[in-house]
């Protein structure tokens, strides 16, 4: 089989390179999956830059997104088949309730990734896809879709009549104004450019503005105040954020673009009783919960560009460009 490897203190997509490898064999507990679709993250682009996710000295296969279906089984796994359609998830050790600290998934240090023709992982780890998905949409809910999840349906869950304002066009804001209209919630849109993309109506999006200046003022009236900020962009646009919240409005901090901490508004945050949550990622629960709902809904994740599995390079290079209107998807059929 092939697959790309990220050389030790490579740090560019041009270095990337594509090798024949033996095909992995699936052991007691495990099954192997035949690649269908990979989707990027922004966390490939910091593993690639390093050092963060990356072994010192060492290669790795990069990437962590994927679907596929089953094409061999290992000995003592049950409930599935060869043929079955599959993804799998990014936190194995999380399987419900409260937040647990995890590794950073596949892709980095010691957790293989999952830019190869076939991939071997713990029968534990395989997700059923959900009906009505194609395999390039189902490989864009690992990670982007999960954690929009955990960002409308954690802590403050979103509800039918309330205003959902989104930081950004990729593929975690996008999934994120997806479930909240689905829920029967008012999406808003906050974004560096492209506010009049007509994309953002086709969504169900019930306003754009730029995020230039002091704009959270301009966010809560916009929203007349959103009882949900789905902060893509990182803790320095936290003050903007709470300006944006209603009362006892929740801000889902999940963005790690700007990390600046700046002084916290403590006034506004007491004053209008908001929380500011922390969001990584989500529990295996949580990736079923989001399969059955999108299922429930006929959700489909917006995908910005396909490419093949021979331009992976230029996939990253893509997903690495500011502008990107949701996910940027590698096929392998």
């Amino acid at each position: 089989m092939r697959q790309w490897k990220l050389k030790a203190g490579v740090t560019e997509a041009k270095g990337l390179v594509n090798e024949e490898a033996a095909t992995p064999q699936p052991g007691p507990g495990q099954v192997r999956i035949r690649v269908r679709a990979i989707a990027l993250n922004a966390r490939d682009q910091m593993i690639l830059a390093g050092p963060f996710g990356r072994p010192e000295g060492e290669e790795i296969v990069p990437l962590s997104d994927v679907a596929g279906v089953i094409d061999a089984v290992g000995e003592g796994v049950s409930g599935w088949s060869v043929g079955d359609r599959v993804m799998t998830a990014h936190a194995p050790g999380w399987r419900t309730g409260r937040a647990q600290t995890f590794g950073i998934g596949p892709g980095s240090l010691d957790d293989p990734g999952v830019a190869a023709e076939q991939i071997v992982v713990a029968a534990d780890r395989v997700i059923a896809t959900p009906p009505g998905l194609s395999d390039a949409e189902a490989s864009t809910l690992q990670v982007a879709g999960v954690t929009a999840w955990n960002a409308v349906m954690a802590g403050k869950p979103v509800e039918a009549g309330d205003k959902v304002l989104v930081l950004g066009s990729g593929g975690v804001a996008l999934f994120a104004a997806q479930l909240a209209r689905a829920l029967g919630a008012i999406p808003y849109a906050a974004v560096r450019s492209r506010a009049d993309d007509p994309r953002w109506q086709e969504l169900g999006v019930a306003g754009t503005m730029t995020t230039d200046g002091d704009w959270g003022a301009r966010a809560y009236e916009l929203t007349g105040g959103a009882d949900k900020v789905v902060n893509t962009v990182g803790i320095g646009v936290v003050n903007e954020c709470i300006a944006a919240a209603a009362g006892s409005g929740e801000i889902a901090v999940l963005g790690l673009r700007d990390n600046d901490v700046p002084a916290l508004d403590v006034w506004s945050l007491v004053g209008k009783q908001a929380s500011v949550r922390g969001v990584a990622v989500g529990s295996v629960a949580m990736h079923q919960d989001l399969a059955r709902f999108t299922a429930e809904h006929d959700l489909h994740p917006v995908i910005d560009r396909r490419f093949s599995f021979a331009d992976l390079p230029a996939a990253y290079e893509a997903q690495g460009q500011p502008g990107i209107f949701g996910k940027i998807v590698i096929d392998l059929d």
